[in-house]
């Protein structure tokens, strides 16, 4: 007791140190601790207690009053009836003559229930050794039901470095837990032949292996969006159809319909994003980089130059948004290159989805170039939004 009572001559720290040492002792004390552990934390208390220096220079601080929760206080003062065991009985006269001295010099302090964790801080924190071999569940008293991941019981964690032979095993089951990962978020659909000319090797009967959530098509988002198009289309002709006429035969020329402020609004679109294409045309060729017109005719820039000159024409109704729907009014030929994202029909063969067709090209500054010919122009990416391909071939 000595030493704790020199440990500091702070006031401040050596309370807290009795308070500390009292605390584990009184812990000991509680109705579930073995009669040999009350009766050595009682040893503890009363020796602690009374070896504290009472007279010296300068003063040091001690314990006047031990905090005790009253349900571990009357299971002390039930001690001696549990002393009744033939090896434990020998001590039974010694407690008691412990445990009346200390009632006499009215040493507790007492405190609510335990459970009410009335005292401050209301757990100590500590460190709990546990041994090799030893499951860490029954020292803390958990369920081992707890202390398991995936079915199997935790092992004690080693010390020092993982030896080769653990790496190996960590390395093993975290193949195994990303195979069960893909095994379970895997979706198998067919491939189908292809034409003599496509430059696409898919064997014939083959089956493929893709995301479940890349191989599920969004129809709802799909009929939303093309709704949500043809309205607006509708709404943007119908100025246009009074003034030429319901029974017209035809559209007319966009010079025809200049008047028409909806159809100047979606004039003006189309030449603003085909300005911006040249430009990002020119900047790409100025590094030295494979731009979206290199692909020769029905590739990148030249299809959107296409669809504006059709929409200039009267032949399109849209111009550059005919080509998110663009590949169900037309075949592109083999070898022609990647189509437009949301095309049904690529190199003149089936092609199950959308990420397919990505995969046959590779990125490069804004421009999806195929490595055969062709490439996807970005802004039809950008009005697509990863709509999965459909694949009908025409007839």
């Amino acid at each position: 007791m000595e030493l704790a009572s020199f440990e500091s001559f702070r006031r401040e720290s050596a309370r807290e140190i009795l308070d500390v040492v009292f605390r584990l002792f009184i812990e000991r004390l509680i109705p579930t601790s073995h009669p040999i552990e009350k009766i050595v934390a009682l040893f503890g208390i009363y020796t602690f207690y009374f070896s504290q220096p009472s007279t010296s220079g300068p003063s040091l601080y001690s314990l006047k009053h031990i905090p005790i929760p009253i349900d571990i206080y009357r299971s002390l003062l039930d001690l001696h009836n549990e002393l009744t065991d033939e090896a434990l009985q020998p001590l039974q006269p010694y407690a008691t003559r412990l445990l009346t001295t200390l009632l006499d010099a009215q040493v507790f302090h007492i405190l609510p229930e335990a459970s009410l964790l009335a005292q401050n801080p209301s757990v100590l924190p500590r460190e709990i050794f546990v041994p090799d071999g030893v499951d860490p569940s029954t020292i803390l008293g958990t369920a081992s039901g707890e202390a398991s991941t995936s079915g199997t019981q935790k092992q004690p964690k080693k010390k020092g470095r993982p030896s080769k032979r653990d790496k190996a095993k960590r390395a093993k089951d975290a193949v195994l837990s990303l195979d069960k990962w893909l095994e379970k978020n895997s979706f198998t659909y067919p491939t189908f032949a292809t034409d003599s000319g496509s430059g696409l090797s898919l064997a014939e009967d083959a089956t493929k292996t893709t995301h479940a959530l890349i191989a599920h098509r969004p129809i709802t988002q799909q009929q939303h969006y093309s709704a949500q198009k043809n309205q607006l289309l509708a709404l943007l002709d119908s100025g246009v159809q009074d003034d030429v006429g319901v029974g017209s035969s035809s559209r007319g020329s966009i010079s025809d319909q200049h008047q028409h402020p909806g159809k100047a609004a979606l004039s003006r679109a189309n030449e603003a994003i085909l300005a911006r294409l040249r430009k990002i045309d020119e900047m790409a060729a100025e590094q030295g980089l494979e731009v979206g017109g290199e692909g020769g005719e029905m590739t990148g820039l030249s299809r959107v130059e296409k669809a504006v000159a059709d929409y200039r024409e009267g032949k399109s109704r849209g111009g550059i948004l005919e080509l998110v729907e663009g590949g169900r009014y037309r075949v592109w030929p083999a070898g022609s290159g990647c189509c437009y994202a949301g095309t049904r029909y690529i190199y003149g063969s089936h092609v199950d989805n959308f990420w397919q067709a990505f995969r046959m090209c590779v990125h490069v500054e804004g421009t999806w170039c195929s490595k055969s010919a062709g490439s996807v122009c970005w802004p039809s990416v950008y009005f697509y939004n990863s709509y999965r391909l459909e694949h009908r071939r025409a007839a």
